[in-house]
């Protein structure tokens, strides 16, 4: 439950004759997590329709892009030659692309169009003739200005009207053309248009070749025209999607398959007749692979489990509704192989440390249903989505605290319904609640400690994991120690011996490790830390409580104060709602991650992957 599972690492020798279908076996069945092999012979290569495949892969999954999604039949399995052999004759697929780029070229032609109508529209009524615009000595711009450019053209273009024609013209709202016919090489005009904001319109576009008029009619013709052929275009690829999508998607899955089965190659070895791969498997594993290398090589074959100093890849095997602890975990740092594994008690502990710091029914059911919501909305697959998760889960444990001690939005609501039972007062009982949250603290970090000696003793650390016994020694007298003292817990004669045994535990502590030496400190810090469970989840419950007895709607009042002190009520709970869910998402993560983690783990392990296809559209 605390260990990954167990790995071992094997080495698979077999005739090249059988390499394809010894792969094909081993990415079906999907239990090796290969590696390079270590053995002193030549690197293998991918097999020799390797290329192809990939050419393939291109061609088909860029025409399903451009087709539109359909229903998708499964089909049998299908060997490389006979996937080729399949997508060469599907002779639609090139027409695929033809008509996607001639569809591109249109739209191109389109804007085109638009910009040459828009420029023609803008000398609509002139008599200008674009095809003219071509001079051995003129030179001819044309701009549009908004507001008050077209003032500060004015202002400075007295210059230019000796050597030059300008025509001013409204264009739109707010909008004017200005169009300057000058010598070439005039200065002037660049001086007069620096600083004014404006748009350059391009007199010689394509398609501006005759009067504005005239360019606006053949526009709009062409453009129709361009548009009608569109439709037909896409009328065409409906019906080719209808024809191809289905069959593509098969290929594209086969060609998939064929090709991680081929780059498998890259890590493999071979001699003249003989090939070699190396992995990880889990170990309750191996039978059921020697058995399928045993049949797909026909018996030639050898399978060796082999011991090496490398680091094995984690796996764990959690139920599907827990997983996004394992992302988590991840997220932060995959646990090793060879340490142990928190994440079991990072699920027990989260959860009931939100639910104490939210201790809310209505704040719960409100977390259940944003988080839902979030998990809705969001990649499955991404960090959001997974914390969201987490949350939701947690929410049921804070409806179940917010129950017991009575706390319906700052409400006490259990006597309408179960007058019976006898609920938590954090008033009442808040001593017992601190003395609660402190012995969750001992616990949770005493099996840090606890778990540090156990990676530290299998790693052949002993100083350092009979200092975390001595530290474990130090908290639990030290504990007694003060609760004797100073809270008159224990006798004073169990009191003195604890604090000699603290005394003696420190000192033991210091002399077997320097590292945890210099966490002394946290062996009081840290379990108090966890007194944050208390003082959260109270400090929520008074601003409810404050929030209810001051802005309570009543009608009272009359229905405009009812009103406004709805909207108060609302928004003040709103607020410690998002406060006090913040604080419980990451103050309950803190405790794991800071308090916990700390004693003994180390992380940066290896995710387990193995080389596995999962098939969708086709079958073995």
């Amino acid at each position: 439950m605390l260990r990954s599972e167990q790995m071992q690492k094997v080495r698979i020798i077999c005739l090249l004759e059988s390499k394809y279908s010894v792969v094909s076996g081993l990415h079906r069945l999907g239990v090796i997590d290969l590696r390079k092999s270590e053995l002193d012979a030549s690197d293998d290569t991918p097999l020799p329709n390797f290329a192809q495949l990939s050419e393939l892969l291109i061609k088909v999954d860029g025409a399903l892009s451009i087709l539109s999604r359909r229903p998708i039949r499964k089909a049998g399995r299908m060997p490389p030659d006979a996937i080729i052999r399949e997508t060469e004759r599907l002779s639609d697929v090139d027409r695929v692309y033809a008509l996607r780029n001639e569809r591109q070229s249109i739209n191109e032609d389109i804007k085109l169009l638009d910009y040459a109508s828009m420029v023609a529209r803008c000398f609509s009524g002139t008599g200008i003739n674009f095809g003219s615009l071509s001079s051995e000595s003129l030179s001819f711009r044309a701009i549009l200005v908004e507001g008050k450019g077209l003032e500060r053209f004015r202002s400075g273009s007295g210059k230019l009207k000796r050597n030059s024609e300008i025509i001013e013209r409204q264009a739109g709202k707010n909008r004017h053309l200005i169009f300057i016919a000058y010598r070439k090489g005039d200065a002037a005009v660049e001086d007069t248009l620096k600083g004014i904001k404006s748009t350059e319109l391009d007199l010689h576009a394509k398609y501006l070749d005759s009067t504005p008029e005239k360019v606006i009619n053949t526009a709009e013709r062409r453009k129709a025209g361009g548009e009608k052929r569109i439709a037909e275009i896409e009328k065409e690829l409906q019906r080719l999607s209808d024809l191809l999508y289905s069959r593509l998607s098969v290929i594209k899955e086969s060609l998939e398959i064929e090709i991680e089965r081929s780059e498998a190659s890259s890590v493999f070895k071979k001699t003249d007749k003989t090939f070699a791969l190396e992995g990880w498997v889990p170990k309750k594993k191996i039978a059921g692979l020697k058995t399928l290398v045993n049949k797909a090589s026909d018996g030639r074959s050898v399978v060796e489990e082999i011991e090496t100093g490398e680091l094995a890849p984690t796996l764990v095997d959690r139920p599907g509704f827990l997983k996004p602890f394992d992302y988590l975990m991840e997220f932060f740092s995959m646990p090793r192989s060879d340490e142990i594994d928190p994440t079991w008690i990072f699920i027990i502990s989260f959860p009931i440390f939100y639910g104490l710091m939210v201790s809310d029914v209505g704040y719960g059911i409100a977390s259940f249903i944003l988080s839902s919501i979030i998990i809705r909305k969001t990649d499955p697959q991404g960090l959001m989505c997974n914390t969201a998760k987490i949350w939701r889960l947690s929410a049921i444990p804070a409806i179940i605290v917010g129950f017991i001690t009575d706390q319906y939005f700052g409400f006490s609501l259990n006597h309408f319904f179960m007058p019976a039972f006898q609920s938590v007062s954090w008033f009442a009982d808040i001593t017992w609640i601190i003395v609660l949250t402190i012995i969750f603290g001992i616990i949770q970090v005493t099996l840090g400690f606890l778990f540090g000696f156990i990676n530290e003793r299998s790693h052949g650390n002993g100083k350092l994991a009979a200092s975390k016994l001595t530290s474990i020694a130090a908290l639990l007298s030290g504990t007694a120690a003060v609760s004797g003292v100073f809270f008159h817990a224990l006798p004073m004669g169990i009191s003195v011996y604890a604090a000699i045994v603290a005394a003696v535990s420190i000192i033991l502590t210091i002399a077997l490790s320097g590292t945890e030496a210099a966490e002394i400190t946290n062996l009081i810090t840290h379990p108090l830390s966890y007194a944050r469970l208390m003082g959260f989840g109270l400090g929520s419950i008074i601003i409810a409580q404050l929030i209810d007895k001051a802005f309570t709607p009543s009608l009272s009042g009359g229905i405009i104060a009812f009103i406004l002190y709805l909207f108060i009520f609302v928004l003040l709970h709103t607020l410690n709602m998002i406060l006090s869910i913040f604080e419980g998402i990451v103050q309950g993560a803190r405790l794991n991650f800071v308090e916990f983690f700390s004693k003994f783990y180390k992380g940066g392990g290896i995710k387990y992957k193995p080389f596995y296809y999962k098939r969708v559209y086709t079958e073995e």
